[in-house]
């Protein structure tokens, strides 16, 4: 008799075995307009920015997620600060790029646009699975204009390399979800995950506040291999980014701004304080 996973049909345990790197793509639900675009030397940029208040926070969403992804937190939240989230390059409605996807060049795709915008460091970064990767990357290029990190289950640096070594069967079903689901911004953004990143200190972690909260669910799928893997990943990101623990959110998925969106206002919150 064939096992519960064998049985099942090969997208679905694609979808819901990698959800880690991938959060739940182009997902229904509620929706944020944008309020313009700005045009960079190699990108143009779509963007909602509301509230008012110091600091600026700035949200990036995970491989496959545009900005809509944060339609739950930001209402909250702009009644603190100045917020701002937008599509990178080739999500929702801002046109794809020739530019390359590494995580150094969105950090600094990033750094442009808050230039342009006229919005002023100190910055909280809020990052949620690959986009978590892009706002540490941004956090150690430009220290000195971030007051606080917020990383939301966020893709570790040696996460794919890991994966093939720890949790084979599941990187072989990411090459297979690469190949027949991916458009061609998410494939560039995944092959250049880590690309880049020996320019990165990976050894001592930000001078800023951060916070550190991760899922607490997985699906039956992902235990075992995978998901050992991935505990072991988040006790590392304590190293790497100097969060004083892991905050793990019951009853949440990898896209944690959608399931519990009180608590990523609260860290936010937190991460202030700690200044």
């Amino acid at each position: 008799m064939p096992s519960l996973i064998a049985a099942r049909p090969a997208q679905a345990i694609l979808l819901s075995s990698l959800s880690l790197l991938l959060s739940a793509c182009a997902s229904s639900g509620a929706k944020l307009d944008a309020t313009a675009s700005a045009t960079l030397p190699d990108a143009t940029i779509a963007y909602t920015l509301a509230g008012h208040g110091k600091p600026t926070v700035v949200f990036q969403s995970g491989l496959g997620d545009g900005k809509d992804v944060w339609a739950g937190v930001l209402p909250d939240a702009a009644k603190h600060y100045t917020v701002l989230a937008y599509d990178r390059p080739g999500y929702g409605a801002s046109p794809k790029t020739a530019a390359p996807r590494d995580p150094c060049t969105v950090a600094e795709q990033q750094h442009q646009l808050l230039a342009k915008l006229g919005l002023k460091p100190p910055y909280v970064l809020v990052g949620n699975s690959l986009g978590g990767l892009y706002q540490y990357v941004y956090a150690k290029l430009y220290p000195q204009e971030v007051a606080g990190l917020v990383l939301l289950d966020p893709t570790h640096p040696d996460h794919w390399r890991r994966m093939q070594n720890d949790a084979p069967a599941s990187a072989m079903a990411m090459k297979t979800m690469r190949t027949v689901m991916f458009n061609a911004t998410e494939t560039a953004e995944f092959d250049a995950q880590t690309q880049c990143l020996e320019r990165i200190d990976l050894r001592t972690p930000p001078r800023t506040p951060a916070m550190l909260l991760v899922r607490g669910k997985f699906s039956i799928d992902e235990m075992g291999s995978y998901e050992t893997m991935v505990h072991a990943q988040e006790n590392d990101w304590l190293r790497l980014s100097g969060a004083p623990r892991v905050e793990r959110v019951t009853g949440a998925g990898a896209t944690i701004q959608k399931d519990n969106p009180v608590i990523v206002n609260e860290a936010i919150k937190t991460v202030l304080k700690q200044k």
